[in-house]
């Protein structure tokens, strides 16, 4: 036995019951035993007779230290009370489910709904003033925030509680009531859900904001699309029969529509022809303005609003901060990551409101780089992506089609060259080096 080490225990042992108390009068503890002679450690594949015993192996129910436990004081503490016997098992039951009702039968179905995802009674008020991320989610605090009493039903209670001292709240109730006692409650639980949403929102204005500015290079850099709208240019002018220096980008949308008289074939179609034809080199137009077609799916407005609703909550949060110091410690845990949360959230929705503002000075480039005047014809930059990202889609369905049609002309040329010659003629000579010249 090694110095220090806990006294060898013998078998388990069983206190003594006091006198008149029966083993039926405890309190019921139902367990599955564990039998160290029949554990061996090895799968069920393994005969018995070849299964080591735990003799030699370690376990915490060998291993375990030596307690003193006072019988009688357990033998008081868990015997099972007697209950006289009621002279009506009405009144029994009448007595034994009664409970203060004050909420309505909608609330009450809708905080016991919520309850069913929430954390208990006794555990909710610790887990709000921690807030402890790993009871309440962020659906959770939504949910709190909705179950949050009014003052009348904060006064209902109370008094249905003076009234009745000696009978217990009801489930509803009482998850109600405890929410009320939390201090500051709904300003924990705003400041929480920012604390929360700021990152998700913060993501989506940069990576807006990152493609708009990449949309803007793309766009003033790509020859495909700088090639397409010459042509376009070439040919509505021949058709006008006028000189135009541009034209509006919302034309774009229309030249799907606008068809030839003979093979009945759409100008983008022959705008394909001649790309392909003179220019083989240039690549996807579609692939070449991926920044465009995001754009062109994400509304701006949405994104200034998001922006908008980033600075209220901050200083709503900023009120709501200055409510909870007065009833916490300035040295408080929650209230110095609170505290320094807030101040990084200032400096960095400052720093988004400078590259928003570079950001639409590059688009408004764009636009009149283009040719569109921003002040007396502002498009915003999902409308006018959106129209260059349909317009590519179609060139693209267009430019598939005729390089498969050049393809299969080329196929059918090279089959002509052939077409009436056996093989034993090719060995023949003169007879291949002349249907070929033909």
């Amino acid at each position: 036995k090694a110095p220090g080490a806990p006294p060898a225990l013998g078998p388990p042992t069983v206190g003594t019951l006091p006198k008149g108390i029966k083993k039926s009068n405890l309190v019921n503890v139902f367990w599955n035993k564990v039998n160290l002679n029949k554990i061996t450690g090895l799968p069920p594949s393994v005969p018995a007779y070849a299964a080591p015993k735990l003799e030699g192996t370690k376990s915490i129910w060998k291993e375990r230290p030596e307690v003193k436990v006072d019988y009688d004081q357990l033998a008081s503490l868990f015997t099972k009370k007697t209950i006289e016997a009621k002279k009506s098992v009405d009144t029994e039951k009448t007595t034994q489910m009664k409970v203060i009702r004050v909420l309505d039968g909608n609330r009450s179905r809708e905080v016991g709904i919520a309850m069913a995802k929430l954390p208990a009674s006794r555990h909710i008020k610790q887990a709000i003033l921690n807030m402890d991320p790993s009871h309440i989610s962020r659906e959770s605090i939504a949910s709190l925030a909705k179950l949050i009493p009014s003052d009348e039903e904060k006064n209902q209670i109370t008094e249905a509680k003076l009234a009745n001292p000696d009978i217990p709240l009801g489930k509803e109730e009482e998850y109600v009531h405890t929410l009320s006692v939390i201090p500051n409650i709904r300003s924990r639980l705003n400041i929480w859900a920012f604390m929360i949403d700021f990152d998700a929102m913060e993501d989506e204005v940069a990576d807006y904001l990152m493609d708009l500015k990449e949309c803007c290079q793309e766009l003033q850099s790509c020859q495909t699309l700088h090639l397409i709208i010459s042509y376009i240019l070439e040919i509505g002018n021949f058709l006008r029969q006028e000189k135009s220096d541009g034209f509006e980008i919302m034309f774009l949308s229309k030249v799907a529509d606008i068809k030839d008289t003979v093979k009945k074939q759409t100008m983008v179609h022959h705008i394909a022809t001649m790309m392909h034809e003179h220019h083989p080199a240039q690549g996807d137009l579609h692939k070449e303005i991926g920044h465009t077609h995001r754009i062109g799916r994400i509304s701006f407005d949405e994104v200034e609003v998001t922006m908008e609703k980033m600075d209220e909550l901050c200083d709503r949060s900023w009120e709501d901060l200055r409510i909870i110091s007065k009833h916490t410690s300035s040295t408080n845990d929650v209230m110095q990551k609170q505290l320094a949360f807030l101040k990084s959230v200032a400096e960095r929705i400052d720093i988004l409101k400078i590259v928003l503002r570079r950001v639409k000075n590059r688009y408004y480039n764009l636009l009149l780089y283009f040719g569109i005047d921003p002040v007396k014809k502002f498009m915003p930059p999902d409308e006018f992506c959106r129209i260059i990202s349909e317009f590519a889609l179609e060139y693209r369905t267009r430019i598939e089609a005729v390089i498969l049609e050049v393809a299969k002309k080329k196929k059918m040329k090279e089959r002509r060259k052939t077409r009436g010659i056996k093989i034993t003629d090719i060995k023949e000579p003169g007879i291949w080096q002349a249907r070929w010249q033909a």
